[in-house]
Formats: structure tokens, C-alpha cells, sequence
């Protein structure tokens, strides 16, 4: 096998998961958190991403469908009284 020379790799800038930051009016990104190839990946920064910016609008999407919105799940747990019920 041969090895890639550090002139002939090319940094990746698209990828199909995103988690980005929202404004609090959802209408405009303020950051974007990471790009991902593999769902997992990207679901796993989703939740840290939450877990560390707590009622912050964030997204988990691919492409311009949204996944996962943190203002969901919020309201999801207030209906719950609580995290998913618990």
C-alpha cells in the first residue's frame, strides 16, 4: 500500500450530518458545532452538544432535514416532567 504525502490530502468540507447553533428566534445559525459522516458520530455530538449548551437551540441535520432539534426535545421532557420522562 502506498502512503499519502501530506501534499496530496485534501481536507473534507462537506458532510452529510451537521450540528450547528441556532439564534434564539431559530432563524439564523450563530455556530457550527461539527460536521459528520457517520449518523452515530453525529448523533453522539448532538447530545454532548446539548448536554453542554443547555437550553440553546441546536440542530442534528443532514442536509436541510432536521433529525434531532433541541427545542423539541425540551418540550418533549417538560411534557414528561422531566429528561424523557425520568
Amino acid at each position: 500500500m502506498m502512503a499519502v504525502r501530506a501534499s496530496q490530502e485534501k481536507t473534507k468540507t462537506h458532510f452529510p450530518f451537521r450540528v450547528d447553533i441556532w439564534t434564539a428566534d431559530g432563524e439564523s445559525i450563530v455556530e457550527h458545532v461539527a460536521g459528520v459522516e457517520d449518523y452515530q458520530v453525529a448523533l453522539a455530538a448532538f447530545r454532548a452538544a446539548c448536554e453542554r449548551w443547555p437550553n440553546v437551540p441546536i440542530t442534528l441535520r443532514q442536509g436541510a432535514r432536521v433529525i434531532e432539534d433541541s427545542r423539541r426535545l425540551r418540550l418533549a421532557w417538560s411534557d414528561k416532567g422531566g429528561q424523557g420522562g425520568r
